[in-house]
């Protein structure tokens, strides 16, 4: 997202994508998320910051809750610029490309470092593959130009990165029936 994870994920994730991409159908990119009032009328109880709560939409057991956990996630990775990665942490588990992005948050909002631009534009995502308690996708995404700035405002050399117009990906859920959510066990990207 803003962490230039482009080049250095991308790398090592070949693979992986090859093993979980599916068909992709093409769905226009909501600009904005749900809101976070409860559609079943039960309260669940909060998660993700108190300024980008997960929204309800996101934490229901079947396919539609699945991608709007996943886009959720994705849009909260963009949302974190300059603050620490916990939120990453929290909705997700063994997922190596999930803590490297909290890691550099982490190690972003330590150094005083700040991200312009960087916008993550979901383009198509496949209808996940759901199994009771897994969901698996296939996704590409598009972002902006990244300029990372010290705290005087000074660019970060090896830290930007230009636009890509295209990111193919593969993201696999697991359902959390203690917190009511869907986390991401496995997250990749490749530049076709």
């Amino acid at each position: 997202m803003r962490r230039q994870w482009t080049a250095r994920v991308a790398a090592g994730c070949l693979l992986a994508v090859a093993t979980l991409s599916g068909c992709a159908e093409k769905h226009e990119a909501s600009t904005t998320l749900p809101s976070a009032s409860s559609a079943s009328g039960a309260e669940l109880p909060p998660l993700g910051p108190a300024d980008f709560p997960v929204p309800d939409e996101a934490r229901t057991q079947d396919a539609a809750g699945a991608e709007a956990a996943l886009r959720y996630y994705l849009a909260l990775a963009d949302h974190l610029d300059g603050q620490a990665g916990e939120p990453l942490r929290e909705l997700s588990r063994d997922c190596s490309t999930c803590t490297f992005l909290a890691d550099r948050n982490d190690q972003d909002a330590a150094a005083g470092y700040a991200s312009e631009g960087g916008e993550t534009t979901v383009r198509d995502m496949s209808r996940p593959a759901v199994d009771d308690t897994s969901a698996q996708f296939s996704f590409s995404v598009s972002q902006a130009a990244i300029v990372v700035r010290d705290s005087s405002g000074i660019p970060v050399p090896d830290r930007g990165s230009d636009m890509v117009p295209l990111l193919t990906g593969a993201a696999a859920m697991t359902w959390d029936s203690d917190l009511h959510a869907w986390l991401v066990t496995q997250l990749f990207f490749r530049q076709p």
